[in-house]
């Protein structure tokens, strides 16, 4: 009888024991949660600490116009040198002006490798040894005039093409490695438009062998297309056309491919004026305005039949008459517009944006 009173005296102490122990583990859990509600950083928190880059590009053409020292920008891109089917071309306004390039010692200076003609381009990506020229050369102009990496501009207009594709993906890696070896870094720029219209990139893998991906927000709409947004921010909140894509989407898909961190967006100041005729359309291609320019036409006396802004996204509008009686259409993108764009990307972690070009606005 005493041994089975003791023995009960055993259960009834161990189980105050668990039920204690339970007790004070789940008082201690709740205290964690509550101290890690309390720590873990709102969105407006995570925002103010996200570290912000500014950079423009500097176009060959604009260099002697003013003294870039006093550009207010983290990091200046120098647009830049180009190449032909030998390699690069010595001869081009963008070379010759490199010894007037000269970096400010508190900024950062990137050189960028203009590859614009598609048919130049195939050549170059068919060819392994003149690669390496080109890497080796433009790499021997960073070193000579400081400049601390290059910037890759390589576009080409076509459809997904899986062996272009592939050509694309190892010039890239290659000029990669080449470059870190020397301590320096690699920039990739891409369409905004990319994913949407099918280019023939492999965001992922060019992501994952550069140290930025830069994307061009803008050129949504082109000099010979239909009159519209440079890129729409909300194809839903813009006008009764559905657009089919827009800057909230490019975003989404960029970043399921490249790491926030790695993106810089590039924002474009400038628009396309479109002759119209009588049926609303385009009498030819748009010319290409800089916000600067559309700011003195509307400060003429020119008779402006429209200026308007799109609620949600600031895009502007502009309607007017020429001298001549001929309508025209502006879509254009300004500093109230790009304001928009950087407190979305904000929120979206991405604090790198850069602006398409120096002297545009």
């Amino acid at each position: 009888m005493k041994k089975a009173l003791v023995f009960m005296i055993l259960i009834f102490i161990t189980a105050v024991y668990l039920v204690g122990k339970i007790k004070h583990t789940k008082t201690v859990s709740q205290e964690k949660n509550s101290i890690l509600r309390k720590t873990e950083p709102t969105k407006k928190t995570a925002q103010s600490i996200l570290k912000q880059k500014t950079s423009i590009f500097v176009p060959y053409w604009a260099i002697g116009q003013d003294e870039i020292s006093t550009i207010p920008f983290d990091t200046i891109y120098y647009f830049g040198i180009a190449v032909h089917k030998k390699g690069i071309d010595e001869n081009e306004a963008g070379y010759q002006n490199l010894e007037r390039m000269i970096c400010p010692n508190d900024k950062k200076c990137i050189l960028v490798l203009r590859m614009l003609d598609a048919g130049v381009n195939k050549v170059i990506l068919e060819d392994n040894v003149l690669q390496k020229q080109i890497m080796r050369d433009s790499m021997e102009l960073v070193e000579t005039y400081s400049f601390s990496g290059i910037a890759l501009d390589l576009e080409q207009v076509n459809l997904f093409d899986t062996d272009l594709t592939k050509r694309i993906n190892i010039f890239v890696q290659s000029y990669y490695t080449e470059l870190h070896k020397a301590n320096k870094t690699l920039s990739t720029i891409v369409y905004g438009d990319a994913y949407y219209r099918k280019r023939p990139f492999d965001i992922k893998s060019m992501g994952g062998s550069s140290d930025e991906v830069m994307i061009m927000a803008y050129d949504f709409h082109k000099n010979y297309s239909e009159p519209g947004p440079n890129f729409p921010f909300d194809r839903k909140s813009l006008t009764s056309t559905d657009y089919g894509y827009d800057f909230k989407q490019m975003i989404k898909d960029f970043t399921a491919s490249v790491p926030s961190e790695r993106i810089t967006v590039i924002f474009g100041m400038y628009g396309y004026d479109w002759t119209l005729n009588n049926q609303g359309t385009p009498l030819k291609r748009g010319e290409a305005v800089t916000v600067n320019q559309i700011k003195k036409l509307t400060n003429s006396a020119i008779q402006i039949i429209n200026k308007s802004q799109i609620p949600n996204s600031k895009e502007k509008k502009i309607e007017y008459e020429d001298g001549e009686g001929q309508k025209h259409v502006i879509w254009y993108e300004d500093e109230e517009s790009v304001a928009v764009k950087i407190n979305y990307l904000k929120e979206q972690g991405i604090g790198s944006v850069s602006y398409w070009a120096y002297g545009y606005f």
